[in-house]
């Protein structure tokens, strides 16, 4: 009897040890989640500053350090843990009770979804390359999965029953800033002339109720900040529930403020929201109600996609692997991964299924001549990207660590193919195929394959992008480096995206270069160079070898990208970079812009004497 008691009590000390010590492991983790959010969103609450007094380099360095945050976060907590837990930290138990009583301080907490994601990844820093088992993890179980919830504190209405003019204007006013309006009347009348037009081509039932003025105007009380923009997201909605969405684009020139552009119905705001920009500053301390909401306005937008737009790029990745573990299990068993369509990459083993929007992207343990980048480097050109300013040109990456998939999906041929190119990578566990590290991209038809299947107006309509797309990336101080067609992929939009990321660098890096003239033909044609060259040089004349296996490609890109082929367009550009100005790149159509439609109404209208 005494041993037994003995036994007892020592157990009944390693518990309330452990209750001690799980609890405060929770606190920990929780504080640092607060700490997280509070940073996070101060500098988001400087984006309508940044905006009025036009400090365009300061709105992108505030981005960068937004994006540092989290993780910046996630080691500090990591470190108060290890000091917290001690000789403890190592013990699944107990992160399985912290978890617990974590679970219980986040329950009623406006975003616990993201509380969640935090726990997971400080979690995942401490166990680093450990097995780490989902039941420590806030992830599958449908009670970590929140449904969409009310908005009504996220919006506000305007009637209709005044005019649909003079609730144009009051949405305008009440958004007030430090500027002035250059010309508040012209575009207030431009706005309610675009927003009817759109209303009776894409939604008769809205037009109808707008003449009627019945109905009224929704929007986001919080403004949507990007660059050198303010967006004001909303719907004209009429009473039986029809809605056509809209986001009003506000710019900040020297003039003054003025309404540059409205764009209209889900199809148009998904290109705002998309996926190779870079991330919304939205002052809220509701991101999850706001997604909820955006949700309504795109439904065809999946949710991952709208956290990742509005910056909880972390977060957007656990919903992300919801989203995969869910279409993996409703998808057909015959859906099977294979290779991703395109010629197959030097650096990069791809993979994907015909189902998919997604594809897979693994760092090859070797590459193929003449790439000589080692995978350190690869993962740092990654990490550049997801720091850029992407202007719509760069597809944004989802970076894992030990994603799990279904080792049934995969073909033995296929497994046969990873366990050569990626076998450092790839781990066979049961019923899993598991990848060390992994990069998520969204899939496009790449612009080599996309050529070959597209009529003459096409053809040149994607050429003429091609162009626009390596200028404004170079705008952005981007040199793309291979710039070959195969790296380049086609949205459903037809807009030329480059996602080909291992020789990517900054454009102040290069030195762009003509190809010294000789005046031996024999030096042109020897194999050895006649000439010294740098690392850093590049020579634009030789960039017309990107084209030699398709003519037809070549005479559109030439006739409207002919000073690509130049070093003069390229040390213009540098200058410009290095003069500090940054390039205007918009998220919708040049004849979007009013000032398009002006110029175009003018145009039409007939002269008189």
């Amino acid at each position: 009897m005494p041993q037994q008691s003995s036994h007892l009590a020592v157990k009944s000390h390693s518990e309330q040890l452990n209750q001690v010590v799980a609890t405060k492991l929770a606190r920990a983790v929780y504080a640092g989640f607060e700490a997280m959010f509070a940073e996070f969103l101060n500098i988001t609450l400087g984006a309508q500053s940044r905006f009025e007094q036009r400090q365009w380099h300061q709105v992108q360095g505030a981005m960068k350090s937004r994006l540092q945050v989290y993780e910046g976060q996630v080691k500090k907590v990591s470190q108060a843990v290890k000091i917290i837990a001690y000789s403890e930290v190592d013990d699944p138990a107990l992160w399985l009770l912290a978890k617990k009583i974590y679970a219980e301080m986040v329950q009623s907490h406006e975003n616990q979804p993201i509380a969640h994601t935090f726990f997971n990844s400080t979690f995942g820093a401490i166990w680093d390359s450990r097995k780490i088992r989902n039941v420590h993890l806030f992830v599958l179980k449908a009670r970590y999965q929140l449904g969409p919830r009310p908005f009504d504190s996220l919006v506000s209405r305007i009637s209709l029953q005044n005019g649909f003019e003079s609730a144009i204007s009051s949405l305008i006013k009440r958004h007030v800033f430090r500027s002035q309006y250059a010309d508040f009347n012209d575009d207030i009348a431009m706005l309610q002339r675009t927003l009817i037009a759109g209303a009776k081509q894409q939604c008769p039932q809205v037009y109808e109720l707008l003449a009627l003025n019945d109905g009224y105007i929704e929007y986001a009380n919080s403004l949507f900040f990007r660059n050198k923009a303010c967006y004001i997201i909303g719907r004209c909605i009429a009473k039986n529930g029809d809605n056509m969405p809209f986001a009003i684009a506000l710019l900040n020139s020297e003039k003054g403020l003025h309404i540059d552009a409205v764009m209209m119905g889900a199809d148009q705001l998904s290109l705002l929201f998309g996926f190779a920009r870079t991330y919304f500053m939205v002052d809220t301390d509701q991101p999850a109600r706001y997604v909820d909401y955006l949700s309504d306005l795109m439904p065809h937008k999946q949710r991952f996609e709208l956290f990742n737009a509005i910056g909880f790029i972390k977060h957007a990745k656990t919903e992300f692997y919801r989203y995969k573990v869910d279409t993996t299990r409703n998808s057909p068993v015959d859906d099977k991964y294979t290779l991703a369509p395109g010629t197959p990459g030097m650096v990069m083993l791809v993979f994907t299924t015909p189902g998919s929007d997604y594809v897979y992207k693994v760092i090859k343990d070797k590459f193929s001549a003449p790439k000589t980048a080692t995978k350190q480097q690869v993962m740092a050109k990654y990490d550049f990207v997801k720091q850029a300013d992407r202007v719509g040109r760069l597809v944004d990456t989802h970076e894992f660590r030990y994603l799990a998939f279904d080792l049934s999906r995969f073909s033995d041929e296929l497994i046969q193919i990873m366990q050569q190119q990626i076998g450092d990578s790839l781990v066979i566990s049961g019923n899993a195929l598991i990848l060390r590290h992994v990069y998520v991209e969204r899939k496009m038809t790449p612009l080599n394959l996309y050529i070959n299947d597209c009529d003459e107006r096409k053809l040149q309509q994607v050429m003429v992008d091609y162009g626009k797309a390596i200028k404004e990336l170079a705008g952005a101080n981007i040199f793309p480096g291979d710039m070959l067609m195969k790296n380049f992929g086609v949205t459903r939009w037809g807009r030329v995206v480059f996602y080909d990321y291992d020789e990517i660098c900054p454009m102040t890096e290069c030195q762009f270069r003509e190809l010294p003239k000789t005046d031996d033909s024999l030096d042109e044609l020897s194999s050895e160079s006649y000439f010294d060259i740098a690392e850093n040089d590049v020579f634009p004349s030789q960039f017309r070898v990107f084209f030699s296996a398709n003519k037809r490609a070549f005479d559109h890109f030439n006739a409207a990208h002919q000073d690509i082929f130049t070093a003069t367009m390229w040390q213009q550009l540098q200058t410009a970079i290095n003069d500090g100005q940054l390039l205007d790149v918009y998220p919708y159509k040049q004849s979007w812009r009013f000032s398009s439609m002006r110029d175009q109404m003018k145009k039409s209208q007939p002269i008189t004497v």
